[in-house]
This record gives C-alpha cells, structure tokens and sequence, in this order.
C-alpha cells in the first residue's frame, strides 16, 4: 500500500519500499499536491508557486514532466495509458487521490480530532492511546522542506498548532486516568518551549500538585504570570487564577483520581472503524482546504442567464399528456445549446430520470442514423429490447447488419419499431433524448425525427431536445424543421447573454477583482455569447485585464490559437493531427496516426486536458472542448498538409478499426492524392453500399461521385467498375427521388 509522509521531510513509501521522488521540485509538485487534500490545483498555481513569478517559457511541459515522472515513481506497475489513481488529470489540473489513512498528517488529525471527542465523553484511556499514535507519526517540522515556501507555509503552521493541542491532550488524558507522574517531565519542556501556551502551565501546575509538589505548582503559576506580563502586558486567564486559588484552598475537585492500570496493549494504527475513503474534489467553486483560492474556475456551478430557458424545458419534460415532448434549441456557435441541455439533465436527473444522447459528427466518416445508434445503445443497456424488437432495431443496434427484402417497407419498420420501443422504455422511467447538432444530421438521423416527433401514437414520458445552429440550417434541416412544427414544438433560440449575466459568468470563473470598466468591454467583445465570455476570462485570468480587452477578437479564433500557443510544439502538433478526426477523437487512431511516440501524445493530450482544449468524456474517447476549437485548428492547416494528414489518418483507422467502412471513405477521399485514389475508390464504394442499407440515399450518392472522381484520378481503366460506380449514383438518386442532381 502507499503512505506518503510530509510529518517531517516528504516520503513516498511502497510498503516498505521507499519511492524514487527525484528532485527538488518533483518533490515540490508531490508535497503541493498533498497539501490541497484531494482538491484541484490548477496548473497555473503550480507553476507560480515552482517558479514564484519567474517561471520558463515551457513551464507547462515542465510540470507534466515532473507529474510524469512521480507517477511512474508511485505505481510503477501501472498498465501503459491505465490512468493514474493516485495523481490523476482533473482540468485545469492535478489532483492528489488517496485514501485518509495514506498520509500521515491526514491520520494525524483525525485521530487528534477523535481523541479530543473520546476525551469530552470521558473516554481518557482511549483518547490517550490514540494521542500516543498522533504524536509519535511526527519525525520533524511539517513539510519541513518547505517551510519558507508561501504556499506551505500556513499548513505547516496549522499543523504545528494542532501538533501542540495534541500534546495537552495527551496530558489531560493522563490526568484524568491518574498518571500525573508520567506526564510532568515532557509537559515541563514543552511548556518552557511554548511559555505563552496557558493551557500548558495549567496542565503543569495541576500535575505538580497531584504528585504533591505544591510549592513547584504554585512556582510554576508565578512563572507564566511572569512571562504573561513581560511579554504581553496582560495577567493570566480565568482558568489559571482559578486553579491557583483551588491549590491554596486545597480544593477536593484538584484531587487525583484512582490510577488506571498501565495497559501494554498495541495502540490503534489509525482510525480503524472507517475503510480508506477517495476524498472527493470540491465544488468548481470552492477554496481549496489550504485556505486559497483558484485563480481561474473552467466551469461554474450554475448555468448563469438561462433561467427562462430552463423551466421551459422543465415544463416541457413535466408534461402529462402521455406524449413524448419534442423541444427544438437552437442558437449561434457557443451559445450554450449543449450547455443548457446539460443542465436540464442535471436537474432532471435529481427526479430519477435517466438521459441518452446522440451527437451529430463534426465531420463525415460517421455511419447513417450514428446519433439514434448513440441513443438506442444508451437505452438497449437499462431496458433491453425483446428479441423480435431488437430484430427490428438491428439496423440500428447491430455491428453489423444484413439487408433482408424491400428496403423501403424495412425502413418504415424500423421507424415505427424505434417509436414502439421508446414508448416502452419510457413508460418505466421517464427519459431525456437528445439530438446534438443537427444542422450536421444526416439524411436517416432526420428522417427517423420527423417520424417519431410526428407520429400521433408516440407515447411514454420523455423529452426529446434537438440543438442546432440555426444559421447552419441546409435544406436538409429546413424541410425537417417544417415537417417538426406539426407537432407544436416548444422552440428556444439562444442569443446572447445579458450585460448583467456576462458581469457574473465572469466574475463567477475569474476569483480576483474585476472593474466595471472590464466587464463593459467584454461585454462589448463577445457581444454576450457564453463561450467567447469565458475564452476572454481565460485570458483575463492569465494575463490581465489589458489584454483581455485590447487583443480580445471580432470572433473567438485567435482566443483559441492564443491557448494553443502556450503549449508545449509537440502537443500543438498532436492537436493538429487530432483535429482531422473531427471533433470526437478516438485515442488508439490517434496513437496509430504515426510519427509520434505514445507518451508524447499521451503528454500532449495531458496539456490539452489541463488548459480546457479537450475533454475526456469516456476511457479512450477523447473531445474537443466546443466546435470552434477543432475548426480553427483545421482551418489553420494548408491544404497540402491537411490531405497528406488524412491519408495517415485512413491509414491508422485501418490498422485499428478495418470496418469503419464510412469514416475510411472520408479520410480517403479527403486525401485527394494519386497515391491514395484506389483506396478512395474502394471504400467510398463500400460507404455507399453500405449508406444504401441504412436508406441514406442521398449521401449514397454523394459518396458513389466521390467514388468516380477517385476511380478517375487512380487512372484505372477498367469500364466495369466505372459503369458499376455510375449505376449506384443513378439507383441512389432514383431512391431517394431527388433527380436535380443527375
């Protein structure tokens, strides 16, 4: 089991192997994040409390090389890429996770804080035992490394003082089971190493007299009454006279009590009653437990400036008419679609609803109807289907899935198998749908919608909310947007935050004093929208007032490429091998892209975690923050170099998931080289085929046309499968009935 040690210089042990801590301020980075007890510190705070002020230009990189180091140190038989369990990546930092009995200076308190509880019940004999243990934890000065560092300095003074309540404790203790005789050579050194301590003197005194020593008793109160007026002008406390005037009077109460039997039994190791419990992080808005607090907050508790928007949602999803409510949400690029949804489940959640939520990709590649995939899996896991249902739903659910019969009677079997089956499900337990980003919905993710929004038998609790940008509406959406008001939507459009919302979303995500005259210009700046606002408090935070407002720009892409600069050139390259992806990123193609080693990836994805570029939503899965953060950084690559990362891409996803058929036809195509045209060719025909049996003609045939142009720039010759690929898109465009494009 690993204890750490900061009751004198910090250790690291591994049972009784000690752990390789390496230097200075590897050791510095540990004992910090010791320090703030399970709480987040941010990575800017470690850097200016390693650096004070004068910190490296890769300051960043510095720190993930020490975080990187410690944690091979304390779980060197941690698998590659496992996470870590005891320094884990908790955006915007680090955390230190360990049980309360792992670290001494944790144990040290609760077993103080016990005994002084057993000691106010009249439990002395076991308040005594566990004080014994307290105290002998102790081999030096708390942290004593870093006794003049700002950041230690108050925790070790706090310690210390709990350190000398613990020794009066133990003193008290031993009065009251009758040891006074034990006590008074250690109560008089501590008590001349602390002569302002009362509580000391008084406990001296007390035991003096108990071992018939009255005249070095009331010696001993002649002796603080001195020191008490030299030092501070003051005469001593009420407790002092009292006991001075008991010891005159030889008062009964002053008497000892019987001696308790001297017991050699082994004292408790800790606080046994409890098993070892992971501290949980605080509140993203809390101080941490070393009395600071962080300088920048990544998210609030609350979802500030949407309270109309919320209960219309909740409204909505409290609705008793046995239907299934349908609320469309739409709004520019970082409005807070998602934002507000997420709230909405949190507070529907506290009702015992569960949520499922399938997101649109970000980019192609993805398979027809992905998003009810998503969702359909979601509730497949609490509430599976039956198996002729789940039959049904195979197009959907399935790995895979062979086409059986008339396409066309399949797919309105399969919609109304999927109304069937939500009625179902949600008449068990009331459930929150989501649709993400459908401005990028594919034709059968919408087709499925409009049926199951429209269909008049839809029952079950439930709400289903559909996000879009609505200055991205193809005509795709637009004719589901007109088939949707059918059923009488609640519709919200988000715009931009208040003047006193943003005045609060920034001083809720920034802890230092803010001027009103700031608050105007980033108002101003990002004309309200939630996502610009807190990009701007990012670098307000950072870099101070001046530069938020003066370098802030018309649109939040040099907001981005601002954070992405500050980190470390391998992780700027990650990101960029990342953005091809899209903006759901899967780490094995990552890892598999090529040209960089694992634990610079690793690294860098570590970076891009802790600054709030990326999140981590599932084990292997990985997230660009918001949209604007993968489009900049895609839009910034050259043509040139964007194709030529493609193709790697669609070489890695081929090593890694051979049958993604629909995202190797993206890559592929998008590579848009002769080296790589057959390939393109190939899987794009395959994306078709399999497109058609999902009853996505219309991207069917977009992707049998990029199939022609591959097939022509690979300079094949063969005229039978040229006339094949031509077929496909005269039978998709036939199926889906759209013949403009022919």
């Amino acid at each position: 089991m690993l204890t750490f040690r900061v009751l004198g210089a910090l250790e690291a042990w591994d049972g009784d192997r000690p752990a390789d801590l390496r230097g200075p301020r590897h050791r510095a980075v540990l004992a910090r994040l010791v320090l703030a007890r399970g709480h987040v510190v941010p990575v800017d705070r470690l850097i200016e409390d390693l650096w004070h002020g004068e910190s490296p230009h890769r300051a960043l990189g510095s720190v993930q090389t020490f975080v990187s180091h410690l944690r091979r140190a304390l779980e060197p038989d941690r698998a590659p890429r496992t996470p870590s369990t005891v320094l884990v990546t908790a955006p915007p930092g680090y955390a230190f996770r360990v049980g309360k009995d792992e670290v001494d200076a944790w144990r040290f308190e609760a077993l103080v804080h016990r005994a002084g509880s057993l000691l106010a019940t009249g439990a002395a004999e076991d308040a005594l035992r566990d004080l014994t243990v307290a105290l002998d934890l102790w081999r030096g000065p708390a942290y004593a490394q870093f006794a003049d560092e700002p950041w230690a300095r108050p925790e070790a003074a706090r310690l210390e003082e709990l350190r000398l309540v613990a020794v009066e404790r133990r003193a008290e203790a031993g009065l009251a089971i009758g040891q006074a005789s034990g006590i008074v050579p250690g109560l008089e050194a501590h008590a001349a190493a602390h002569p302002l301590r009362e509580e000391s003197w008084r406990l001296l005194a007390l035991a003096l007299y108990r071992c018939a020593r009255q005249g070095d008793a009331l010696a001993v109160l002649r002796r603080v009454r001195t020191a008490l007026r030299e030092e501070l002008g003051v005469e001593p406390g009420g407790r002092l006279q009292r006991l001075e005037a008991d010891i005159l009077a030889h008062a009964a109460e002053l008497d000892a009590p019987e001696p308790a039997p001297v017991t050699t039994a082994t004292p408790a190791a800790g606080v046994p009653t409890a098993p070892a419990e992971r501290p949980e992080p605080p509140g993203v808005a809390e101080a941490s437990e070393d009395g600071t607090e962080d300088v920048f907050v990544s998210r609030t508790t609350t979802l500030i400036g949407r309270a109309d928007e919320t209960a219309t949602l909740m409204a909505a999803a409290n609705r008793t008419d046995g239907r299934l409510a349908v609320a469309l949400v739409s709004g520019d690029p970082g409005e807070g679609k998602t934002a507000l949804t997420e709230h909405v489940r949190e507070l529907l959640a506290a009702e015992g609803w569960r949520a499922a939520w399938g997101r649109c990709p970000e980019s192609g590649g993805a398979p027809a109807g992905w998003p009810w995939t998503q969702m359909l899996r979601t509730l497949a896991a609490v509430s599976p289907p039956d198996e002729e249902t789940a039959r049904v739903l195979a197009p959907l659910l399935a790995d895979s899935y062979v086409p059986v019969g008339d396409q066309a009677a399949a797919k309105l079997m399969l919609h109304q198998a999927v109304v069937d089956y939500l009625a179902r499900a949600t008449a068990e337990t009331p459930w929150l749908l989501v649709l993400d980003d459908v401005h990028r919905a594919d034709e059968e993710t919408l087709a499925l919608l409009c049926h199951l929004a429209t269909d008049r038998d839809a029952a079950g609790r439930g709400l289903l909310v559909v996000t879009y940008r609505h200055n991205e509406v193809g005509d795709l959406l637009a004719d589901a947007l007109a088939r949707l008001a059918r059923c009488g939507p609640e519709r919200i459009e988000l715009t931009g935050l208040q003047p006193e919302a943003v005045a609060d979303l920034v001083r809720g995500a920034v802890s230092a004093a803010i001027d009103e005259d700031t608050v105007r210009a980033i108002v101003d700046r990002t004309a309200g929208n939630p996502f610009y606002v807190l990009e701007t408090a990012r670098v307000l935070a950072a870099e101070g007032a001046h530069a938020a407002v003066s370098e802030v720009p018309v649109g939040v892409r040099d907001v981005i490429r601002r954070h992405v600069a500050g980190l470390p050139t391998a992780a700027q390259e990650v990101l960029k091998q990342a953005c091809v992806l899209g903006r759901d990123i899967d780490v094995d193609v990552l890892l598999a892209q090529g040209g960089t080693d694992e634990d610079t990836v690793l690294d860098a994805v570590e970076s891009a975690l802790l600054t709030g570029l990326l999140v981590e939503p599932d084990a292997g899965q990985l997230r660009f923050t918001h949209a604007l953060v993968r489009d900049t950084l895609y839009e910034d690559l050259s043509q040139l170099r964007r194709a030529r990362m493609h193709a790697r891409t669609a070489e890695a996803i081929e090593a890694v998931r051979p049958r993604d058929v629909s995202a190797l036809a993206h890559h592929y195509l998008a590579s848009a080289s002769r080296a790589t045209a057959a390939k393109a060719a190939h899987y794009a025909r395959l994306a078709a085929l399999d497109a058609e049996i999902h009853f996505a003609y219309r991207e069917a045939a977009q992707l049998w046309r990029g199939a022609i142009v591959a097939f022509e720039r690979s300079g094949a010759t063969d005229e039978t499968a040229r006339k094949e690929l031509e077929a496909g898109v005269e039978r998709s465009l036939a199926q889906s009935g759209d013949h403009s494009h022919e």
